[in-house]
């Protein structure tokens, strides 16, 4: 496989030991992706709720909140768990491989800022528009309880985000192409978003190449976990704002 890999695919100096770990590893990541993609989401559970789960009699937007915490749990082992298992049989080498350590996460935070104040003013404008502001958030809370505790169980969903393509696909693949990663990694995390409003796909595309190259610069995901963080909260904050439901929430 690693002859026939280089002989038709690969450039003649590429490094000999990252030929296999290169295949492998995109192999993975697409068969997580498919998973993902046919199973892991929403729209999956909702086609499963009534014949496999029993919840048919439950309204569309109880049955929405459900479907995120099978999302969030679907994340989890799947772009958690399952790498984690691959790490135990194929491991990179070195202390903090895949950018797990929260080790000057202060000072790490500060390359995310400018970002951050980039990105917020952005986002308010957009959630003025009815294609977000009824989008977001995809349960609408009754009660401040409610989007509290929705919204705990929805950014689960994006720690398991950054830990794979942050962590996992981005530390992974520079380590078998130098120079590479964060241009391979950014390819799946945009089909991710194929099923977001068109804006916030394509806009996946340069927050990827950002934070990707950032991920790297501090050696760290949680930066990024709070950022990510940050930015999906805002968004179905900035959604009810506009569409008055905050206030609602808020009597």
């Amino acid at each position: 496989m690693r002859d026939f890999l280089r002989r038709h695919y690969l450039p003649d100096n590429f490094p000999t030991g990252a030929t296999l770990g290169l295949a492998a590893t995109g192999i993975f990541i697409a068969l997580v992706t498919l998973t993902l993609e046919f199973y892991g989401w929403q729209q999956p559970f909702l086609r499963m709720a009534g014949p496999v789960f029993g919840l048919g009699d439950l309204s569309r937007n109880e049955l929405n909140f459900y479907a995120q915490v099978y999302t969030s749990a679907s994340f989890f082992v799947l772009l958690v768990m399952l790498p984690g298992l691959l790490h135990l049989f194929a491991p990179l080498r070195g202390n903090n491989p895949y950018g797990l350590s929260a080790r000057n996460f202060g000072a790490n935070l500060r390359l995310y800022l400018p970002l951050l104040l980039v990105m917020l003013p952005v986002l308010w404008v957009a959630c003025g528009n009815p294609a977000f502001s009824d989008f977001y958030p995809l349960y609408k809370p009754a009660t401040l309880r409610d989007l509290v505790l929705y919204e705990a169980i929805y950014l689960t969903q994006f720690i398991a985000v950054e830990f794979f393509y942050r962590g996992f696909c981005l530390f992974r693949f520079e380590r078998l192409a130098p120079g590479l990663g964060v241009f391979i990694m950014v390819i799946p995390y945009a089909l991710l978003h194929i099923h977001k409003p068109f804006p916030e796909a394509a806009g996946s595309v340069v927050a990827g190449l950002v934070l990707g190259a950032l991920a790297l610069k501090s050696r760290s995901i949680w930066p990024g976990v709070f950022t990510h963080c940050t930015v999906a909260l805002s968004a179905d904050v900035f959604a009810l704002l506009h569409s008055g439901r905050m206030a609602q929430l808020l009597q």
